[in-house]
């Protein structure tokens, strides 16, 4: 049930960027700016207690809270779109499914701009060419424009490893080096 919820409130957020009609570069720079803004302010609620118990009691008043939040949008410089769609979350007592609206969030706008997020790992830091050609592997692969994220993991040992949704390339030493260890066990029988 929540996460029909969380991705009814991501699928509205998307909405009203989306409604704008603005030019692609700008969309995509409003939906990183929500989200940014979004990922931060759910940041802090993790971090203050006081703050979450303070946004979830039914003692404190409505209109409390509504300053309480137009206070944050002044201190942490929000967006009005930012400061209405939390002031919706926190009018229906949804504040807690911030974290599952994000992620559904990401979800809704990459299907609607046609790009396919990619994880890559990998041992060392890449260069600017690597992943330059990297990206254009991928998305020729994927048959859309891809938005890579990159991560650092000594364990694969060399090579990487890229998951594109359920699908996982997994181009590292360390998968190579169990390849060749099954199958010198299954020759070995």
């Amino acid at each position: 049930m929540s996460l029909a919820l969380a991705r009814r409130y991501a699928r509205a957020l998307a909405d009203i960027i989306f409604a704008a009609k603005l030019p692609p570069a700008k969309q995509q720079a409003e939906v990183q700016h929500s989200k940014q803004q979004l990922t931060d302010f759910a940041a802090v609620l993790r971090q203050h207690a006081a703050l979450r118990n303070i946004l979830a009691s039914p003692a404190v008043s409505r209109e409390e809270k509504r300053a309480l939040l137009e206070r944050l949008r002044k201190l942490l410089g929000w967006s009005e779109l930012t400061r209405n769609f939390l002031g919706v979350l926190l009018d229906h007592r949804r504040l807690d499914l911030l974290d599952a609206v994000l992620a559904a969030f990401d979800r809704e706008v990459y299907a609607r701009l046609g790009i396919v997020p990619v994880e890559i790992t990998t041992a060392f830091t890449l260069n600017t060419g690597q992943k330059k050609l990297l990206e254009e592997r991928l998305a020729t692969l994927a048959g859309a424009q891809v938005e890579l994220r990159y991560r650092e993991d000594a364990a694969i040992l060399a090579g990487g490893v890229a998951r594109m949704g359920s699908t996982i390339y997994d181009g590292s030493l360390r998968a190579r080096l169990r390849r060749l260890q099954q199958q010198l066990t299954t020759e070995s029988r």
